[in-house]
């Protein structure tokens, strides 16, 4: 009965998004409005921002506003999840690993430190980003937790510095979007803001695109990894 109810929730969201989606593509003025804002991306986002990217160039200039606040979601998320996780939590077992697994571990973090910040400094010239970045980064934190022990990685010191971390990214974002007030335009605004953009394609490009997609990596990776630290625990 109980797979039932799911099945007929799951068919009565799908009915509604459905809807939802075919209303606005029957409606021509819509579809117009989005196609015309589409080909405007694409015709001028290299010009814009400097990002030969068009997807860091949206995330990070066009609608960056959006960006910050998706990032303040991460930040909600890990503090309530480090308000409530003293009091309930899930628990795993601690294992013990061959010689091998210890030895590959070891091996592999230095490259994937490296890619975390190749994928989040060239995000405005290829795929990738903060976001992206910042997960390869918390995956990092997870892979030693799960392979060395999670004294590795839960001791109240390491949490203070990913914490610190998380908020100097926060903060970073908030004072970059300032600097585009303080430059006599908009919060967050880039080449609006009179920023140099740069020659399309080279890496110090973009104007300040690279410099959000930095602080957004760096609170991705440090948030993600505290609300894994916090939910876990060894038997």
């Amino acid at each position: 009965m109980r797979y039932v109810y799911v099945m007929v929730l799951i068919l009565i969201l799908a009915l509604v998004l459905s809807f939802a989606f075919f209303s606005d593509f029957l409606d021509d003025s819509k579809v117009v409005a989005k196609r015309e804002v589409s080909n405007y991306y694409i015709d001028n986002g290299v010009e814009d921002t400097g990002a030969i990217n068009l997807v860091t160039a949206i995330l990070f200039d066009y609608r960056a506003f959006d960006t910050l606040g998706e990032a303040t979601v991460i930040f909600i998320v890990v503090s309530t999840i480090s308000a409530l996780a003293s009091r309930r939590r899930t628990f795993v077992s601690d294992t013990n690993f061959s010689p091998i697994v210890y030895q590959g571990i070891s091996f592999i973090i230095p490259f994937l430190y490296i890619l975390g910040f190749y994928i989040i400094f060239y995000g405005h010239l290829s795929p990738g980003g903060g976001f992206t970045g910042g997960v390869i980064l918390a995956i990092i934190f997870i892979l030693l937790t799960i392979t060395f022990g999670i004294r590795y990685s839960k001791e109240e010191e390491v949490l203070k510095k990913k914490a610190l971390i998380e908020n100097l990214g926060a903060v970073g974002l908030l004072s970059t979007g300032i600097l585009g007030i303080l430059f006599g335009s908009k919060f967050l605004a880039n080449g609006q803001g009179g920023f140099n953009l740069g020659s399309p394609g080279e890496l110090l490009s973009a104007g300040i695109i690279p410099i959000l997609s930095l602080f957004t990596g760096i609170k991705v990776g440090a948030g993600l990894s505290i609300i894994f630290n916090r939910l876990v625990k060894e038997e």
